[in-house]
């Protein structure tokens, strides 16, 4: 039997298209692939859960979310909400952005993830994780807690800065707590026709680390979101959506 899958999409740097991502992958393993997937919510800002349930009815009825997992209030499987046939997510709130101050002196913090997702793992075929964009105790314990970490990266000059500080966290991770832990790779998000956008992503693909797929900028990919399906369900011919469909079937043979 396969195991199940946990895979983080990590960059310090906000707007690349790393919830996007995570939204894609999950609705496209669920509905062309049949896997079954848990969305997992890690960063405050929170836009995974705004777009993949209701963020209203969590606020209105206090629900528990990611932060009373992580304050160990609450089990994972508490707080975990169906979204639609094979999509599940555990959802994240402002709220989240306390944890970290929070967990400052908790014994064993950075694997209080691991240890909740280990309970409900053998549910899922693929668990996705979004991290915050920092290389905080939030995402420490989003890449304790997994196989592989892939990196979106936007095809800009300024997506590239810092990413050495995100392989220095990624190192120590694998160094300290999951020796077990992958780079999966780059995926090159919002690309354009531009000799900026072509030559920045040609400065990503000769990184010693694999680039997966290149992402096309498109507004179906938005409007796809906003509509709560993938590119692909919205647009069967985007360029985009058959990019974020090859990434999905490119995970859906990763094994650990």
């Amino acid at each position: 039997m396969k195991k199940t899958v946990v895979i983080s999409f990590a960059n310090q740097k906000g707007g690349v298209g790393k919830t996007t991502t995570v939204s894609e992958v999950g609705e496209n393993l669920a509905r062309k692939f049949d896997k079954k997937v848990l969305l997992v919510d890690m960063d405050p800002q929170s836009s995974l859960t705004t777009i993949k349930s209701n963020m209203h009815k969590i606020i209105q009825e206090d629900m528990k979310t990611i932060s009373n997992v992580m304050m160990k209030q609450v089990d994972l499987e508490d707080i975990i909400i169906n979204i639609k046939k094979n999509l599940d997510i555990a959802p994240a709130t402002l709220l989240l952005s306390d944890v970290e101050l929070n967990l400052v002196n908790a014994t064993m913090r950075e694997i209080i993830l691991q240890k909740a997702i280990n309970k409900i793992k053998d549910e899922y075929d693929y668990i996705l994780i979004d991290c915050p964009p920092s290389r905080g105790l939030l995402t420490v314990n989003a890449l304790s807690a997994s196989d592989y970490v892939m990196i979106p990266v936007q095809a800009e000059y300024q997506a590239l800065l810092g990413m050495q500080l995100l392989k220095n966290t990624i190192k120590n991770v694998q160094r300290e707590i999951n020796s077990e832990l992958k780079v999966g790779g780059y995926i090159i998000t919002m690309t354009s026709h531009t000799n900026h956008s072509n030559e920045t992503a040609e400065s990503i693909k000769n990184d010693k680390f694999n680039t997966i797929v290149e992402i096309p900028r498109s507004i179906d990919v938005a409007d796809a979101g906003v509509s709560n399906i993938s590119t692909n369900e919205y647009n069967a011919n985007n360029k985009a959506g058959l990019e974020y469909l090859r990434l999905a079937k490119y995970i859906s043979k990763v094994e650990v």
